[in-house]
């Protein structure tokens, strides 16, 4: 296994330090974090170890507004998406893509996908995706994780997703948009039930 950074520079005068695992794959997972949710955080630092385990080489994406320290401006998504291209694009080919993607993050999965014509060989893990992602989501095959209480992707939502045989949407009961409940334990057993979720996205993934 080889730990690398690919360093590139960003709107946001500030260089970005993308960490690139690589194991000899095919298949590359490439992790989209959120608005102000990093890579290293639980949610999607479970799911990088977990694609390390089953095989993937690894991209975990920063984006230029945070290696800056800056607030993301809504019109400036344009310019993380054109940025994450770049750093995928950075890459060797690889037979298969799995993109996982947490609330914000998947607006931009979705997007990368389209837009650089990878659907067909892309299977999306998105975890709280967002209210603007839901075009994207019908376009895409794969996993979505939400949670009951989160106001930014509800079961109204969920239901129109409905008929969409490619996805496979799971709810977590009084979960907020962390996948946390009330107390430590409590999300600490909500989050074993998740990594079981990410288990079988990885399984009808890489077999499917």
């Amino acid at each position: 296994m080889s730990v690398s950074s690919i360093v590139m520079s960003s709107h946001w005068g500030r260089e970005v330090r993308h960490k690139y695992i690589t194991q000899e794959s095919k298949v590359l997972a490439v992790v989209f974090p959120g608005r102000n949710y990093s890579a290293e955080r639980s949610l999607l630092d479970y799911a990088s170890k977990l694609a390390r385990e089953y095989g993937c080489d690894i991209l975990l994406l920063e984006y230029g507004y945070q290696s800056a320290r800056a607030e993301l401006k809504r019109e400036e998504i344009d310019i993380v998406t054109e940025e994450c291209k770049a750093a995928v694009a950075s890459l060797p080919d690889y037979e298969q893509l799995l993109f996982i993607s947490k609330s914000m993050g998947s607006v931009i999965a979705g997007r990368v996908a389209a837009e650089m014509n990878l659907q067909q060989k892309t299977s999306h893990l998105y975890i709280t995706p967002v209210t603007d992602s839901m075009p994207l989501l019908r376009q895409s095959r794969g996993s979505i994780i939400y949670g009951g209480s989160d106001p930014t992707f509800t079961e109204e939502h969920a239901a129109g997703l409905t008929g969409q045989k490619n996805l496979r949407v799971y709810q977590i009961d009084d979960a907020n948009h962390a996948l946390e409940v009330g107390s430590v334990n409590e999300s600490l057993a909500v989050l074993l039930v998740i990594i079981n979720f990410y288990h079988e996205f990885f399984r009808d993934a890489l077999t499917g």
